[in-house]
């Protein structure tokens, strides 16, 4: 039963979408204006005109072709100024290991600018 679980697409969009909404709250909390952006991602304009980039994943997403030029392309966002947008990314907790090991072969998460987080327990 476990296994379906973690295999069903719904239950997936379920968790892509607690996992959006606790990006937009988080960022809210910040006092930060947030947008929903067609590519996924949630959008929040910080102070100094900083724009903060999250993502929620999911291990459906890891599976997806193309996801990783996805992460490369979200990566590479930059402000008006022209410094790169900070990126951060929500897992899931059962695909948090092997997104961490797929931003280590990009070589995105020495970059300084790409985070990845949890949810508190």
């Amino acid at each position: 039963m476990l296994v379906r679980l973690a295999c069903d697409p719904g239950r997936s969009m379920a968790t892509r979408r607690e996992l959006t909404e606790f990006l937009e709250e988080y960022y809210r909390g910040c006092g930060f204006p947030v947008s929903r952006h067609e590519d996924g991602t949630v959008r929040a304009s910080g102070i100094g005109g900083v724009t903060w980039i999250g993502l929620a994943v999911v291990a459906q997403d890891l599976a997806e072709e193309g996801f990783e030029d996805r992460l490369v392309e979200l990566s590479e966002q930059r402000m008006p100024q022209g410094a790169l947008c900070p990126f951060e990314l929500l897992p899931a907790e059962d695909c948090a290991d092997e997104l961490r090991g797929v931003l280590a072969r990009l070589r995105l998460s020495e970059r300084g600018h790409v985070e990845v987080y949890e949810l508190a327990a």
